[in-house]
C-alpha cells in the first residue's frame, strides 16, 4: 500500500511539474508584434511616399494592435541602408518605392529594395505625369515642336530617380534633347517652374493638380496603360502616340533574413488594411486604389521593374 501511495504521489508531482513548465513556456513566448514598430519612410515628410505611408500606418495600427511610428529620412539611400542593417525582429520596416532599384542600377548605392525582405506592394500609383509651364507652351504638340527644333528644354530631376527616367523616356520618344538640372523633390520643382527656371518635370498628378486647375501648369498626360478612373479627362501618353508607361510601385520591406512568419503577419495586416473602406476612401483623394500583393507577387513585380529599368543604366548614370 505504501508503495502504491508513493507511485501516485510521484505521478502527481511529475504532472504538476510538467504543467508548470508548459505554463512557463506559454508566458515567455510572445507573438509578433508585441511592441511598437518603427516605419522608416525613405523620403522627406509631405511628399507622396510619406502621405501614403501615413495612410497605411493608420489602419495597420488597428490590425496589429500596436503603435507604428513614422521615421522620415531625407535620403532614400540612408533609409534603405538603415532598415537593411536593423535587427531582424520585425520592429523596423521600410516604406519606399521602386526608385531604390534605379539608385542601385546607376551605382549610387549597393543596396536596393530587392536586397531586403519584400513584404508587399500595396500601392501602385498610376497617376504619374510630366508637366510643363502654361506660360511657355500651349500643349503637347507645341512642346514637342519646340523641343525638337533646337529650343533649350530644361528638365528638373534627381539623377538616377523615377523623375530622371521618366524624362529620359519622353526625351527619347520625341527625339529631343533636354538639359538636366538637379533637384531633390516635387516641392522644389514646383517652385522653379512657377519662377520660369525649368520647362518640364515628373510628379504624381495629385501633387500638381491645383496648378493645372489654376492654369499655371499643363499636364502632358499620365504615364499608364489606361486612363485613371478618378481622372477621366486626363489622357495617357500611350493614346497620344508615345508608348511610355511609368507606374510607381510602393512597397514595405524588412531587413534581409527576417523570419518569414513575421513578414507574413505584417503582410496579412496590410491585406486587411487596404480592404478597409475608410482606407480606400483615403487613397481615392489621391486618385489611387490600394491593392494588396503577396510577398511572392511583390518580389516579381519589383524584379520585372528592375529588368525594365536596367536598359537605361548608361544614360541614367550620365555616362
Amino acid at each position: 500500500m505504501k508503495i502504491q501511495i508513493k507511485k501516485v504521489t510521484a505521478l502527481f508531482l511529475t504532472a504538476a511539474l510538467t504543467m508548470t513548465v508548459l505554463t512557463g513556456c506559454g508566458e515567455n513566448e510572445k507573438s509578433y508584434p508585441d511592441g511598437n514598430i518603427n516605419l522608416v519612410v525613405s523620403a522627406s515628410a509631405g511628399g507622396d511616399t510619406d502621405t501614403y505611408a501615413r495612410i497605411l500606418a493608420q489602419y495597420l495600427e488597428k490590425e496589429l494592435g500596436v503603435t507604428i511610428s513614422i521615421v522620415n529620412k531625407g535620403s532614400a539611400i540612408e533609409g534603405t541602408r538603415e532598415v537593411h542593417n536593423a535587427e531582424k525582429d520585425g520592429y523596423t520596416v521600410e516604406f519606399f518605392h521602386a526608385s531604390s532599384l534605379l539608385t542601385k542600377i546607376v551605382g549610387k548605392t549597393d543596396i536596393g529594395g530587392l536586397d531586403q525582405a519584400i513584404c508587399t506592394v500595396p500601392v501602385v500609383d498610376t497617376t504619374q505625369t510630366l508637366v510643363i509651364p502654361a506660360a511657355k507652351f500651349k500643349d503637347m504638340d507645341d512642346f514637342v515642336k519646340k523641343a525638337t527644333s533646337g529650343e533649350e528644354i530644361i528638365a528638373s530631376v534627381n539623377q538616377g530617380s523615377y523623375a530622371h527616367l521618366a524624362c529620359v523616356l519622353f526625351e527619347n520618344a520625341i527625339g529631343g534633347q533636354f538639359k538636366y538640372v538637379d533637384s531633390q523633390n516635387a516641392s522644389e520643382r514646383i517652385t522653379d517652374m512657377l519662377a520660369g527656371r525649368i520647362d518640364i518635370f515628373f510628379a504624381p498628378y495629385g501633387t500638381i493638380q491645383q496648378y493645372v486647375e489654376s492654369g499655371d501648369f499643363i499636364s502632358l498626360g499620365i504615364m499608364s496603360e489606361e486612363r485613371n478612373q478618378f481622372l477621366p479627362d486626363v489622357p495617357t501618353f500611350v493614346e497620344q502616340g508615345y508608348d511610355i508607361t511609368m507606374d510607381k510601385y510602393f512597397y514595405f520591406a524588412f531587413p534581409p533574413e527576417t523570419p518569414q512568419e513575421i513578414v507574413n503577419t505584417f503582410a496579412a495586416a496590410v491585406e486587411k488594411s487596404v480592404a478597409n473602406q475608410e482606407c480606400i476612401d483615403a487613397f481615392a483623394t489621391y486618385s489611387i486604389v490600394p491593392e494588396y500583393h503577396s510577398p511572392e507577387e511583390s518580389v516579381q513585380i519589383l524584379k520585372d521593374a528592375e529588368a525594365s529599368y536596367a536598359q537605361f543604366k548608361e544614360v541614367l548614370s550620365g555616362q
